[in-house]
C-alpha cells in the first residue's frame, strides 16, 4: 500500500461509506466549516486542505486543489448555481467549473472513472507516443464494426426506459453504504446516456468482484467513524439534540435519514427492518459537520455551547436534563423544531412553544423534501441572526 495515497480516491472511498472527513484547524481542533479549517483528515491520513491533487480541470488543464474538490463532494446534491453560491458564502477560493463538476460527480460517486485528462502519463508521452497512437488507431479503422441487432438495440431501449421510470427502485438496489444519491440532472444530463449505462453496468458487475477489496477499502473509514465522536470533544462543530425516546417521531433512528438524505422513514419501521441505533452520528449540510445525539448525559458545558438546536416531540419531563431545564429556557437559546403528520393535530401545550412546527405527509415521499428544506432554513436563520 502506498504510504501517500493519493486523497481523491480516499474521498471517494469516505463519500461512498457515508463517512465524513474531518476538518481541522491549526491546532488540530475539529471545526465545521471548510474556510476555518487548515487540514482535512480522512482516516488516518491528514493533508493541508491546498494540497494540488491528480484531478485536472477541462478547461485550463489546471489540478484542482483537496479543498476545491471536499467542498463539491459535500454539496452534490446542488444544483450547479446554488453550488457556486455556496462557494462564495464559503469563501471557497476555488470552484469546479461546469464541465468538471460533471466529470467529478459519476466519479466521486463511484459510476465512473476520471476522464482521460486526469491521465498525466498520457500527457507527459505527448509527441513521443503520436506515431504508435497513429498505428493503434489505423489497425483499429481495419477492424469490422461490431453490428447491433435488434434485440440488442430492443434491450437498450428496455433497459433505458427501466432507468427513467424506476429510477428509485434503482437507487434502492444500490446498498447505501457504496453509493451516494446524486441529484438527476446529473445522471440524465451526462450527454452519452449508453456510456452511462455501460457505466452502471460495470459498477454492478465489479461490484461483486471487488467485495472483499471494499471491505479493505472502508476499514479506514470505519476506524474513522468509530473513533469520531470521542474526538468531537473540545470541538467546534454545531450540536443537534433530539428526544432520547426511541418511539419519538424523529429519534437516531430515522434523523439521519431526513436530514442528510431528504427521506423520512418511521422510526419503527427502521427497528423492525434491524436498524442499528447510535447515539451519536455525524452529517454534513452545505459543507458544515454537524453531530446529532440524544445522550445529553455525556455533554459538558462546552458541549451545551455548540448546541444550535433541539427537536422536541413534546413531553416536557426530557428538559430536565438539558441545561436550560424549561421548555421556555431552551427555545429562547436555541432552534426548537416539532416534526409531525400533517393530519394530526399539534398538541395545545407546544402550539404555545416557541418552536418551528414541521409538517411529514404520511404518504407523499417527494414532499420530505420540503421537510427537509424547513429544519434546515430554520437553523441557519437562526444561525445568521
Amino acid at each position: 500500500m502506498s504510504e501517500n495515497p493519493d486523497p481523491i480516491y480516499l474521498l471517494r472511498d469516505f463519500n461512498l461509506h457515508r463517512i465524513d472527513a474531518e476538518l481541522l484547524d491549526e491546532s488540530e481542533t475539529i471545526v465545521s466549516t471548510l474556510n476555518e479549517a487548515k487540514f482535512i483528515r480522512l482516516g488516518s491520513q491528514k493533508f493541508d486542505k491546498s494540497t494540488t491533487t491528480t484531478f485536472q480541470s477541462k478547461i485550463n488543464e489546471n489540478f484542482y486543489s483537496l479543498d476545491a474538490l471536499y467542498h463539491a463532494t459535500v454539496t452534490r446534491k446542488l444544483h450547479h448555481t446554488e453550488y457556486s453560491q455556496d462557494a462564495t458564502r464559503q469563501q471557497i477560493p476555488t470552484r469546479l467549473a461546469y464541465m468538471d463538476r460533471k466529470d467529478w460527480l459519476p466519479f466521486v460517486n463511484g459510476f465512473a472513472f476520471l476522464p482521460d485528462v486526469n491521465n498525466r502519463q498520457n500527457k507527459e508521452a505527448g509527441s513521443s507516443s503520436s506515431q504508435s497512437s497513429s498505428r493503434h488507431n489505423n489497425e483499429k479503422r481495419r477492424q469490422p464494426p461490431t453490428e447491433e441487432t435488434e434485440e440488442d438495440i430492443k434491450n437498450k431501449r428496455a433497459k433505458r426506459e427501466e432507468y427513467r421510470k424506476n429510477y428509485q427502485s434503482f437507487l434502492n438496489a444500490i446498498k447505501p453504504t457504496e453509493v451516494v444519491i446524486f441529484e438527476e440532472d446529473i445522471i440524465f444530463e451526462l450527454g452519452d446516456y449508453a456510456s452511462w449505462i455501460k457505466s452502471a453496468d460495470d459498477y454492478f458487475l465489479k461490484r461483486s468482484h471487488n467485495s472483499l477489496g471494499q471491505e479493505r477499502n472502508s476499514s479506514e473509514a470505519s476506524r474513522s467513524s468509530r473513533s469520531h465522536h470521542k474526538k468531537s470533544r473540545g470541538s467546534k462543530v454545531p450540536l443537534i439534540v433530539v428526544p432520547p425516546s426511541f418511539n419519538a417521531f424523529i429519534s437516531m433512528y430515522n434523523v439521519k435519514q431526513l436530514l442528510e438524505d431528504q427521506r423520512f422513514e418511521p422510526g419503527s419501521s427502521v427497528r423492525t427492518s434491524g436498524g442499528k441505533i447510535e447515539h451519536n452520528i455525524f452529517l454534513t449540510h452545505n459543507g458544515i459537520q454537524y453531530e446529532i445525539t440524544d445522550n445529553v448525559k455525556s455533554l459538558r458545558d462546552p458541549d451545551w455551547d455548540r448546541v444550535v438546536c433541539v427537536i422536541t416531540d413534546g413531553n416536557e419531563w426530557v428538559f430536565k436534563s438539558y441545561k436550560w431545564k424549561t421548555h421556555e429556557d431552551t427555545f429562547n437559546n436555541v432552534v426548537g423544531v416539532y416534526f409531525k403528520y400533517n393530519n394530526e393535530i399539534t398538541p395545545q401545550k407546544v402550539q404555545k412553544w416557541k418552536v418551528n412546527i414541521i409538517e411529514i405527509h404520511p404518504e407523499m415521499r417527494h414532499k420530505d423534501a420540503e421537510a427537509y428544506m424547513d429544519f434546515w432554513n430554520a437553523v441557519l436563520k437562526k444561525s445568521n441572526a
